[in-house]
């Protein structure tokens, strides 16, 4: 069975049996905070439905050139979210590469790197995607009701112990049927990849959620009930590998990952609606 498949259906189950009916910002939804924390010591892909594992990638690829307007194959994805320009200002993109919140750009993921490099054991190697004077008016900046925060990365500590890389993830908000599948292995990738800048092995990776929830909607409730019945000791295949090719130097893309291993057959083909 994959580890990863029976976390995932563990965690709707939770949501759906001790969330609280709210009222969110886009649509009622069921809501649970403090879970309990998530841990992924292989590669975190999702099976029991079909993960997006190559978009999920080139979306981090996106997030960590840095560029604010959104490349044309994820605008199915952030369409409706941007501002008129097809850009999202002040998203990840600015966050982790250009934060704008002091006199000068300041380059967290470059400066994280090098602090790993030459201060492994520091208790510093802390990066955010959540800036509080922009994530508060980002609708305003973008001039769109719809633009969203910052979702995941919202708080990232990276530890070196034993040369490997681990990495305890705080996400503030987390929609477990639409995100989760893909912020899971895009966090995932972008371990690997620093682990490599910094020439370390890959460790763990520790997920903590602040909002768990899925959408009081049908189609969302419908593929839940479906991921939380489905009996998963039938799945026999091993999980697939995410293995990274590229070196020392290279900047983070997509083309170079690649999943070795059978990906198992998706049991749930339904897909919720986008709302």
């Amino acid at each position: 069975m994959n580890e990863t498949d029976r976390i995932y259906q563990d965690l709707i189950e939770q949501v759906l049996k001790r969330g609280d009916l709210i009222e969110t910002r886009n649509h009622s939804a069921y809501s649970l905070i403090f879970s309990e924390s998530i841990w992924f010591n292989e590669t975190p892909l999702v099976t029991v439905r079909k993960t997006a594992w190559k978009k999920a990638l080139r979306e981090m690829e996106w997030f960590l050139s840095g560029d604010i307007e959104c490349p044309n194959e994820l605008l199915d994805w952030w369409r409706g979210q941007l501002d008129p320009d097809g850009e999202y200002l002040c998203g990840y993109g600015h966050q982790l590469r250009r934060f704008f919140d002091i006199p000068s750009t300041f380059d967290q993921i470059a400066h994280l790197i090098e602090g790993l490099k030459h201060h492994p054991y520091s208790r510093r190697h802390v990066i955010t995607t959540w800036n509080p004077s922009e994530m508060s008016k980002i609708t305003k900046i973008n001039d769109n009701p719809n633009t969203p925060s910052t979702c995941h990365g919202t708080i990232l500590q990276y530890f070196v112990r034993n040369g490997k890389l681990h990495v305890s993830h705080y996400q503030r908000s987390c929609d477990i049927l639409l995100g989760a599948i893909h912020n899971f292995i895009q966090h995932w990738a972008l371990l690997m990849w620093l682990a490599k800048q910094a020439s370390l092995e890959v460790g763990s990776m520790r997920w903590l959620l602040g909002d768990a929830h899925v959408y009081d909607e049908s189609s969302h409730i419908e593929v839940a009930n479906a991921i939380v019945n489905c009996n998963l000791y039938e799945r026999t295949l091993p999980p697939p590998t995410l293995v990274y090719h590229g070196a020392v130097g290279d900047e983070f893309k997509a083309s170079d990952f690649e999943m070795v291993g059978e990906i198992d057959v998706p049991v749930i083909t339904t897909r919720p609606r986008l709302l």
